[in-house]
């Protein structure tokens, strides 16, 4: 359908094509019995005035398809003895430490086809697309060798042309560090890999923390990373403080990711900074760890994202409107702040803010429809799905 319009008792967006930080992270706009015209895949206007010979679409409510900026897509097979484990008393640490955690995974992903990777991904996705997630990003990681990193992002680009949603890869292959070397050894493995993965995707992931990689080895990442035009994205001060979040402010990465445990002095620099803090609640949440200190971030004007970290072991998850009712709970954010970071500000995360993220003119027609809802409802009541989801102005009905 190349022209029709949605109808919206209420519609609930941001605006504009750059992130809202502070006070303006919260400040949306409301539209009341307002008509979305929709052309050619693209928002044309949205009018009081019904347009005449448009066939209609009529809900509710009405906001921007949500934009998931951090997960771990693609992986192979769960890890559901790591939950058992984990309620048993022992830390992401032990686990790792004893050959599970993100080494079970790897095994997986080792053995599998690249067939069986999109196969079992692919289900994944449709998972998150009937839940209103339009784009997602996907990292790999769980292979930490040349061929099966690769392999990870050959799936990815397999999953953007026959998924419905856009699919964003991210290199990750400094995720953990192999059995049988050190980290400074792999590290340097890491860097030579990037010239093969130029063409695959813009940006590049590193874990900086305790059980993963130094500050030394991750600034050598860093800085080998921006010298051949990739972004930058840092897992920051997860599990401990380690200045993980300093270091990629001072080489200008686009975002920081977890930021459980950073200190005022981070928070401060974060704030007088351009670099993301992505927040991840379900982490939290599943790891019975404390959150990250989003109202500090937030009343000091940092930038401020939402995202799942969708993996099989930390953050098993798919389910976006728990990610936003955690948020709100114990993030403290309210549902403004939370719909402007997990559709704006995440697709700004993601370079794409000028395409997604806002119900605005000029804009792709990702537009997720409820009936017997509002915004409130969809933070509150956990599981639920969207009536309709609209993406590039193709319809799908759940």
């Amino acid at each position: 359908m190349n022209y029709f319009t949605v109808f919206a008792k209420k519609l609930y967006t941001a605006l504009g094509n750059k992130p809202k930080r502070g006070l303006e992270l919260g400040k949306i706009e409301k539209y009341e019995n307002v008509y979305v015209v929709i052309e050619n895949g693209k928002i044309k206007d949205l009018t009081k005035e019904k347009p005449v010979d448009a066939k209609c679409i009529f809900a509710d409510l009405v906001i921007p398809g949500f934009v998931d900026c951090h997960t771990h897509i693609p992986f192979y097979g769960y890890r559901e003895m790591d939950f058992l484990r984990r309620v048993g008393g022992l830390s992401y640490l032990d686990i790792h430490a004893s050959g599970g955690g993100i080494y079970e995974t790897v095994e997986k992903v080792k053995n599998a086809e690249l067939s069986e990777l999109v196969r079992f991904n692919l289900k994944l996705l449709a998972k998150y697309f009937k839940k209103g997630v339009t784009c997602l990003e996907g990292k790999t990681g769980y292979g930490l060798n040349e061929l099966d990193e690769l392999k990870q992002l050959q799936a990815l680009k397999i999953l953007g042309k026959i998924s419905h949603m856009d699919v964003v890869p991210t290199f990750m292959a400094a995720h953990a560090v192999p059995k049988g070397t050190s980290p400074s050894e792999y590290m340097d493995k890491v860097i030579e890999m990037l010239q093969k993965v130029q063409n695959d995707c813009q940006f590049v992931d590193v874990f900086c923390d305790v059980g993963a990689f130094d500050l030394k080895q991750t600034e050598k990442l860093l800085i080998a990373a921006k010298n051949m035009n990739f972004k930058i994205r840092v897992h920051a001060d997860e599990i401990e403080r380690t200045g993980a979040t300093q270091l990629a402010v001072k080489y200008g990465a686009t975002s920081v990711e977890h930021v459980l445990k950073i200190s005022e002095e981070d928070i401060d620099i974060l704030a007088r900074s351009n670099t993301f803090a992505v927040l991840m609640p379900a982490t939290s949440y599943y790891l019975n760890e404390k959150y990250a200190p989003a109202r500090e971030l937030i009343d000091k004007n940092a930038l401020v994202a939402l995202a799942s970290d969708f993996n099989p072991g930390s953050s098993p998850v798919v389910e976006p409107s728990f990610v936003m009712n955690l948020a709100v709970r114990y993030l403290k954010m309210n549902p403004y702040e939370v719909l402007t970071a997990f559709t704006l500000n995440s697709a700004a995360v993601l370079g794409l803010a000028d395409k997604i993220g806002t119900i605005e003119p000029g804009k792709d027609a990702d537009l997720l429809l409820y009936n017997d809802a509002d915004l409130e409802t969809v933070m509150y009541l956990i599981g639920i799905t969207p009536d309709v989801i609209i993406k590039r102005g193709q319809i799908f009905e759940n």
